[in-house]
């Protein structure tokens, strides 16, 4: 009985195949390595999809939450308690395979650690693009979530620290945004009168515990 005979253009694709699959798994183990030259490679990924990332562990780990609190101004100038308006999304088995809510907890993270960073080296924060990141973030939030919307005219935002399970770490006021406007020509986006706790005391919705979150 004569063997089956395999096609040229088999036996080309199937070679083709394995250089693929050479390739792809050469540029994965490289781009894994802790020197950042070989992150060239993924310039070729530019959705970030076909070459993974196994570096898990970063060199400086996250040992604080950070939480980002806001209270707006009404159309008479009245400020509002402090609201909440980032939380951190309890972890379940189904995250291993999809959690798309992490890339946004991972961006505000590294909003935060910008700020800290900034506030420690002295820098001007108001104006900067984190700031106008932070105060972007909240103005959705606030057009998507608050109920007094649309008859806000102005807000104010903070970033508070805290050290998350760590129930006896003191919070950390980190930064204390002016009261932003709604639009270029809103009105006037300043209290009338005093404002209570308008820098250290958040009188409502304070900052949790990681642990009330999960």
């Amino acid at each position: 009985m004569r063997a089956a005979r395999t096609s040229p253009g088999r036996v080309w694709a199937a070679r083709a195949a394995e250089a693929g699959f050479a390739v792809w798994l050469g540029a994965t183990v490289l781009s894994q390595h802790p020197i950042r030259t070989f992150d060239r490679l993924r310039r070729y990924d530019r959705m970030n999809v076909l070459i993974p990332n196994w570096r898990f562990f970063a060199p400086h780990p996250a040992q604080h939450d950070c939480h980002l609190l806001y209270r707006t101004l009404s159309g008479t100038g009245e400020a509002s308690l402090w609201k909440r308006a980032s939380t951190i999304t309890g972890r379940s088995w189904t995250h291993v395979v999809w959690d798309p809510a992490r890339r946004r907890e991972k961006g505000f993270l590294d909003l935060c650690n910008e700020f800290t960073n900034r506030t420690n080296k002295g820098l001007e924060l108001t104006g900067s693009v984190p700031y106008r990141l932070m105060a972007a973030f909240v103005l959705r939030h606030i057009r998507h979530s608050d109920p007094d919307w649309p008859d806000i005219t102005g807000y104010q935002f903070l970033i508070v620290q805290s050290g998350g399970y760590e129930e006896s770490e003191e919070l950390r006021y980190r930064f204390t945004s002016p009261f932003v406007p709604v639009t270029h020509d809103a009105p006037d986006a300043r209290p009338r009168g005093p404002v209570e706790g308008s820098r250290r005391r958040p009188t409502e919705a304070g900052p949790p515990r990681r642990a009330e979150t999960e």
